[in-house]
């Protein structure tokens, strides 16, 4: 009888700690799904993009309608090496990775060639800026995560890797960009991901205040608030950083929301926080709310829907993309053979989930991309670019791109609005 009664509490006990929202969520992030259909999600038809190996982050070019990227190419280098995904083992084998251009309509892909440029190049986020009178003119950030050549196996005091922010610039239609200089503070760490505001102005992440070991692990499970999101700008004279933002434990991804807002995916809390973009004086930001995703909440963005309007319907929203199983990541992201399948999800959230604060977004909240490892290895980034319904017989399509960290290749699959967005 002791033992059943001891059964019957340990069972509700589990139960309760699982219905108990906080708890849920978190042992969700990590992987743990006992109630969730296996079954993937993808679109009605599903295509690879050459030459886009190791793609962490993926932004959208709104004055051209193109995608770009910064790929590794090379899954087994990114594998030994990518510091912001704790892979710091072979930093006598950094990357020398590139600048990807995609078109969405043909779904081709083009390497730039990058001028005046010489080095390693480990890949990691980008951000994108144009100025209004010059649209075809892209200013490309993009986080370097080069090895530290102070560093020794016998170092303590010293990092593996000193990461910096290289910028580029980039005309439409070109096959080159132009490597304008790269740019280094003391507070630029562990960055993640960039949200370009200007030519000399940007927004960083950094993702772990520790880059391995005991202490970041630490870092993530007990959500300590130990990262921070700086504010940097630069000129002739010297690079300056402010801490604009501290209070999200692993803050990863930045993306543009309407109105200027900045959005900032909570990694390993699987939050998504909508923010304002610091001032020009009072160099902080203010975030306004924040949402729960049921899965590691990487580069989330905003899909701005340029055919809203044709049909009386406005699919504009927000998209979270991560890994579904957090507990594994690391040592499947290390798979020897390149085959461990990292599970990934996307979230799409309606525009008025991030607008308003009394909306409760969790409700709200869709499931419309899940893969269980096998077509893609693990997600990173996502984003939307709609099929202009003249040319598709009235429907309202997009295709959904997909990147991974570690995958072979990006994926493009095509979604229904209607049916995958409501």
């Amino acid at each position: 009888m002791a033992v059943f009664l001891y059964l019957v509490v340990t069972v509700l006990g589990a139960l309760g700690a699982w219905l108990y929202a906080p708890v849920k969520h978190y042992v969700t992030i990590l992987g743990i799904r006992p109630f969730e259909d296996p079954a993937n999600v993808h679109g009605v038809e599903t295509r690879f993009i050459p030459d886009t190996a190791a793609c962490e982050d993926l932004e959208y070019h709104a004055p051209s309608g193109m995608l770009y990227t910064a790929c590794a190419g090379d899954v087994e280098v990114a594998r030994g090496w990518m510091p912001g995904a704790d892979a710091l083992e072979r930093p006598d084998r950094p990357g020398f990775g590139s600048i990807v251009v995609i078109n969405p309509t043909t779904l081709k892909s083009q390497k730039l060639s990058l001028q005046n440029f010489k080095g390693s190049f480990s890949t990691h986020g980008i951000g994108l800026y144009s100025p209004p009178s010059k649209p075809n003119l892209v200013y490309i950030y993009a986080v370097n995560h080069l090895p530290n050549p102070k560093w020794t196996p016998g170092s303590k005091t010293e990092e593996k890797a000193a990461s910096q922010i290289e910028l580029f610039i980039h005309t439409v239609g070109s096959s080159t960009a132009k490597h304008v200089r790269s740019i280094a503070h003391p507070m630029i760490r562990t960055p993640n991901d960039l949200l370009a505001i200007s030519e000399n102005e940007f927004l960083a992440t950094n993702d772990h205040y520790y880059r391995e070991g005991l202490l970041r692990s630490l870092e993530e499970m007990l959500r300590m608030s130990w990262t921070d999101l700086v504010h940097v700008r630069f000129d002739d004279k010297g690079v300056d950083a402010a801490v604009a933002l501290n209070s999200i434990s692993t803050n990863n991804g930045l993306g543009w929301g309407p109105n200027q807002q900045v959005i900032i995916g909570d990694a390993a809390g699987g939050y998504v926080y909508f923010a304002s973009l610091p001032g020009a004086e009072n160099r902080t930001m203010t975030v306004s709310h924040s949402i729960p995703i049921d899965c590691v909440v990487d580069n989330a963005n905003f899909f701005t829907d340029p055919y809203a309007g044709i049909d009386g319907k406005d699919y504009s929203g927000y998209l979270m993309p991560g890994v579904a199983d957090g507990l594994h990541f690391h040592s499947y992201y290390k798979d020897p053979a390149l085959k461990a399948p990292l599970s990934g999800q996307v979230y799409y959230l309606p525009a008025v989930a991030g607008k308003d604060k009394n909306v409760d977004g969790k409700k709200l909240r869709k499931l419309i991309f899940k893969d269980d490892g096998h077509t893609i290895r693990s997600i990173t980034t996502a984003a939307i670019v709609a099929i202009d319904p003249a040319t598709n017989s009235g429907k309202r399509e997009g295709w959904l791109f997909v990147t991974s960290v570690i995958g072979a290749s990006m994926l493009a699959t095509k979604i229904d609005f209607e049916t995958a967005l409501v």
